[in-house]
């Protein structure tokens, strides 16, 4: 296909575009994934390599000049991609897609080339599911004077697991030498940034958190600050959105905490969902590993057996423990459909 504009002449199939991921050239129809790495280029009808501009019609990616040209492939959708060689311009379409993969109750480990990594365990999914990675746009702005590196998407967005999964991003080891970021989860119905406590290898380059629930995830280089530890291990600070849980079929409930104890050590959480007659109605998290500081679950509204739970008071029972060190925090929450 040729795409002429006023200043272009017209010439059929002067020259080929070819993208390679790696040494591996792509087939068309172009169907590239998110956060990877393409090189480019325009090979004339005697298969020598030409100088060329390269163009992205779309909000797809960008393009890196030079003696090999690059693309990167960022957001989701359908564009096209655009050759000009000696004023004679011609154009390819191609399409971003999720990394993908499928995971069932065995457990496995989905990877996208934007460097983020989710590990799931054996039991954290009753059936298999489709899971998808993708870089975003922030859908908010970042909190005063931290810098945000990544936002990713994972996919199915409201899935809520039965066992917490290894969220990891890779930031590289030499990126923040001094100073190690974090990693947020986005809250959709306070639309806010909600910092989750990670486990930083400096080494590696990597960030680690635990999460029970899919969404959109970032990496920033927070604002240091001071933290003072109390003498033994609390659960502070448990915030509820929306502090009336309404429509669960629909929202979900998001529960923030702060693990806070005299050292940065490990602490294993359990999270329960009892109604009023102390039946437990659902197990969130079950002697979790998390390390001191911010920690964000999810709930879905649904019970241990799947059902959606029906209108009324129920209470949130965090437990927590660290060695030979015991703490609880109860909380109610309000159900309304």
């Amino acid at each position: 296909m040729v795409w002429q504009s006023s200043d272009v002449t017209a010439v059929e199939n002067p020259f080929e575009i070819r993208v390679f991921d790696g040494h591996v050239e792509v087939m068309q129809p172009y169907r590239l994934v998110s956060g990877q790495h393409y090189r480019l280029q325009a090979v004339s009808t005697d298969r020598e390599v030409l100088t060329a501009q390269w163009f992205l019609a779309g909000n797809l990616g960008r393009i890196t000049t030079g003696n090999q040209p690059t693309l990167t492939a960022v957001f989701v959708g359908e564009g096209y991609l655009m050759c000009r060689v000696n004023g004679v311009e011609q154009r390819v379409r191609l399409s971003v897609l999720p990394a993908t993969g499928t995971i069932g109750n065995r457990g496995g480990t989905l990877k996208s080339p934007a460097g983020i990594e989710i590990s799931l365990p054996e039991g954290a999914l009753l059936i298999e599911r489709h899971i998808g990675i993708e870089i975003v746009a922030s859908p908010g702005l970042t909190p005063t004077a931290q810098q945000l590196i990544r936002v990713v998407q994972v996919s199915p967005a409201r899935l809520v697991l039965k066992r917490p999964a290894q969220l990891t991003f890779l930031f590289g080891g030499d990126v923040f030498p001094n100073i190690k970021p974090r990693l947020y989860f986005w809250e959709p119905f306070g639309k806010q940034w909600v910092p989750l406590q990670s486990r930083v290898n400096t080494i590696q380059g990597s960030v680690t958190t635990s999460i029970n629930h899919f969404g959109i995830y970032t990496l920033m280089v927070p604002t240091p600050v001071n933290v003072e530890h109390p003498d033994r291990l609390q659960i502070q600070n448990v915030k509820l959105s929306p502090r009336v849980f309404f429509a669960p079929d629909r929202h979900r409930l998001t529960i923030a905490y702060q693990l806070n104890a005299p050292d940065a050590m490990q602490a294993f959480v359990t999270m329960d969902i009892f109604d009023l007659r102390g039946k437990r109605v659902r197990r969130l998290l079950e002697n979790a590993p998390h390390y001191i500081g911010p920690h964000v679950a999810q709930w879905d509204g649904l019970t241990d057996e799947g059902r959606l739970v029906r209108n009324g008071r129920y209470f949130l029972i965090i437990r927590a423990r660290m060695g030979s060190q015991r703490t609880v925090y109860r909380k109610l929450v309000v159900v309304f459909k």
